[in-house]
Formats: C-alpha cells, structure tokens, sequence
C-alpha cells in the first residue's frame, strides 16, 4: 500500500508539474505563435469541418496525413479558436506522453529511472517548442511512445487485447507520421526472427499486428482511392520532401555552407514543374519562366514526378547525395539549433547554446551507457527503441530532416539517460 501510494503521489507531482511547465511555455509564446499555419494541418481541419472534405482549397488532398488534422478539427468543430484549442490539445498530449513514459519506464526498470526519465522529457527542448506550434511533433511523441508501450506489453504477454492496441498505436502513428511505418516494419521483422517464443507462435503474433495495422490504416487508403484514384497508405507529400534535400539548389548549397537555404526559390521551381515532362529539365534555371505550361497533373502525379526529378539528381550526382544524407542524418541529431536568420540576436545565440549544451550532456550519457553497459541495453525490453531510432534515421537520410524531426526519439534517450544515471542495474529487464 505504501508503495501504491508513492507511487501515485511520484505521478501526480511530476504531471503537476509538466502541466505547469508545458502551459507557462504555451502561454509564453503564443503571441509569436497564435495562428500560425506553417504546413496547412489547421486549414485541412477547417475544410473539414465547412465542407466536410479532406482538402486543401477545393481539391480533395492527401498532401498532410489524417491524425493531426482530425484533432484540429474537433476543436474547431467545438468553436475553440486555434490558440486555445491547440494549447489544449498539445498540453494534454503533453502529459499523456510524460504519464506513458513513466508506466513505460515502470514496466521495463524501476520506480527510480521511471521518474529521472519523466522529469528530463518535461524540460525537452524541441517538444517544449514545438507544443506551442500547430504542428505534428507533440502528437507524433505521443503516439510514438504509446505505440512503443504496447508493443513491450505485447512481448510481455501476447494477449489478443495487447495486440490489437500495438497494432491500432503503430497504426495511429504511422498515420501522423509516416516514418513509423517503416519502424512497425522493421519491428515486425525483428519479432518474427528473433524472441522466446517458437517460431509459429511469433509469426502468429506478427501477422495479427500486421493485420490490426492494415484495418486501422485502410479507410484513409480507401477514402485516398475515391478521391484521387489511387491507395495512397502515407501521403502525396514524400516526393516534395524528398527533393527538398536532394536538387542542384541544395547540392550548390551544400558546397556554400555560410548560405541559407531557403525553400521559396525552391517552391519557385517545383511550381514549373508543368512544363516538361523531362525530370532533368532545369526547373531553376533563368530559362525556365519563358516556357509554356505544357502538361497538368494532379496531386498523385506531382508526387511522383518529384520522385522522379529527385532520384535523377540522386543519379547524375551520387557524391552529392552521399554527402547530403550525412548532412541530413547529422541535422536530424545536432544537439545546435540551426540559425534561422544571418542577423541573430544576443538572447537567441545564448539560447541557442543553452538548448545544444543540454544535448551535448544527453547524447554524452546515452553514449557512455551504450558503451558500458550496452549489452543490459539490449537484454531490455526497451531495445525496440533502437529499431525506432534506426527507422528515422534511415528515412531521414534520404528526406528532409532537422531536429525537430527527431522529437519522437526523445523520450527512448530520456529513458537511456535515466538507467545510466540511476544504476547499472535498472538496465535489466524485470522478469
């Protein structure tokens, strides 16, 4: 009963003060933030609503995933303007994911790493940021652990109601964030080649999650295939990120580090894409404003016609692109937020070196147990999460990517960081 009761009084202490922390920092910044679009997710949510169409303008889209936007929407259904709305959902979603990664925590090691790795996630720089932005990172933390939660409990015990719950969270992730596909896969592979079980009882357990999967996620490929004509599982949104980081504009960049790259004269091209049909045509050149429209294309087509110009870049380069992707995997990991303006004032560049100076210690600590002690690491439930941190480090190698990006990851290092700072013994798993 005394343990019940500490317990308990550890969770609320710790949501108290997240909520706190979370709603100060909303609070905060809302003045810079309050209205702010800056990927369409809330003009989806308000079509939605209006015109009960997923759409972007008139058009139906594809472009964002659904999960966001269907949040968004309940609040403007609600009549809840943006601001409030979106501090409330993120503050909620905030503390959901402080309150999983603690029972996570619970499940996997003890009481004391339970509460160091929930206490280091309240004060996370990129999710205290981002959770004051309309944009996917507090949601995409949130169904990341949640869907990490599951899965450990499905491998504790592969019960139908725990694998219909990890499939439904890897589902809902992967819905919000697509790269989470590629880690249920990857996890996926994992369960059915390696486990305690014999090998049908884990194929078993494979297909069934497989198929939760594939139920959760088929109305958005259905709705996808009545209106754009094609079952689209993720979005039409892959080929634009991944030549966003891989033409001549970013390639030149990257021999020019002291520029910045900006995406509105990258935009500029990519809107010219409909006036050839040849992928190695120079959408950025000065020639390119005097061609004629040539061809239209719908969503899917301007999708896979940004393949198509990317993977030729890719090809006439391959050097550059090799050398990008480590660019990209580094600003997926770099501890330095990156310098949005040439001019930066004082208050920013201090700041700046605080949040890089926090990771340094992070990334020191992950490392230092990884090498110490990597071997309890991997005996632990909690080795799913280096498959999540493979997954987008993977994808991110080859799509856009900065630090924001890898706001799902966090609470996996926190819960590193908090073994190697308790004992070397909360590494191992719990029987």
């Amino acid at each position: 009963m005394e343990s019940t009761a500490r317990h308990r009084t550890w969770i609320a202490g710790l949501l108290l003060l997240a909520l706190l922390v979370r709603s100060g920092v909303y609070i905060g910044l809302v003045d810079s933030t309050s209205n702010q679009d800056p990927d369409s997710y809330y003009a989806i949510a308000v079509n939605l609503v209006d015109q009960g169409t997923y759409s972007l303008g008139s058009d139906p889209t594809a472009f964002r995933p659904p999960i966001y936007p269907l949040l968004l929407a309940v609040g403007y259904f609600l009549g809840l303007s943006q601001v409030v709305w979106v501090g409330i959902l993120h503050t909620t979603l905030g503390i959901l994911t402080l309150f999983i990664t603690f029972r996570l925590a619970k499940l996997c090691t003890n009481q004391t790493v339970a509460v160091l790795a929930t206490l280091l996630l309240i004060f996370d720089p990129i999710l205290l940021h981002q959770s004051s932005l309309t944009m996917t990172e507090t949601t995409a933390t949130f169904l990341g652990v949640l869907a990490l939660w599951q899965w450990i409990r499905v491998q504790r015990d592969a019960n139908l109601s725990n694998i219909i719950c990890a499939g439904g969270a890897l589902a809902m992730a992967g819905l919000c964030r697509p790269t989470f596909f590629v880690f249920a896969a990857l996890a996926l592979v994992c369960m059915l080649l390696r486990g305690r079980d014999n090998f049908y009882q884990r194929l078993r357990v494979t297909l069934l999650i497989g198929c939760c999967i594939i139920v959760v996620i088929s109305p958005w490929v259905i709705r996808n295939q009545i209106s754009l004509g094609k079952p689209i599982i993720a979005t039409t949104h892959g080929g634009y990120t991944l030549l966003l980081g891989n033409n001549q504009l970013y390639y030149q960049h990257l021999d020019q580090p002291t520029s910045f790259y900006q995406a509105t004269y990258f935009d500029t091209g990519v809107r010219r894409f409909n006036i050839s049909e040849n992928p190695g045509f120079d959408f950025w050149g000065p020639l390119a404003a005097q061609h004629p429209k040539v061809i239209t294309r719908n969503e899917w087509e301007r999708d896979h016609f940004s393949y198509q110009v990317a993977w030729y870049h890719i090809q006439q380069q391959p050097q550059q692109f090799a050398r990008a992707a480590l660019v990209r995997i580094g600003k997926l990991w770099s501890p330095l937020p990156q310098q949005l303006t040439p001019q930066e004032s004082a208050i920013t560049f201090i700041l700046r070196f605080a949040v890089a100076l926090w990771y340094l210690l992070l990334y020191a600590i992950v490392f230092w147990f990884s090498v110490k002690y990597g071997a309890k690491w991997v005996r632990n439930p909690l080795h799913v999460g280096i498959l999540m941190i493979l997954a987008f480090s993977l994808v991110h190698a080859f799509y856009w990517s900065d630090m924001r990006m890898r706001a799902p990851l966090m609470p996996i290092l926190y819960l590193v960081a908090a073994m190697a700072l308790a004992k070397p013994a909360s590494a191992d798993a719990k029987p």
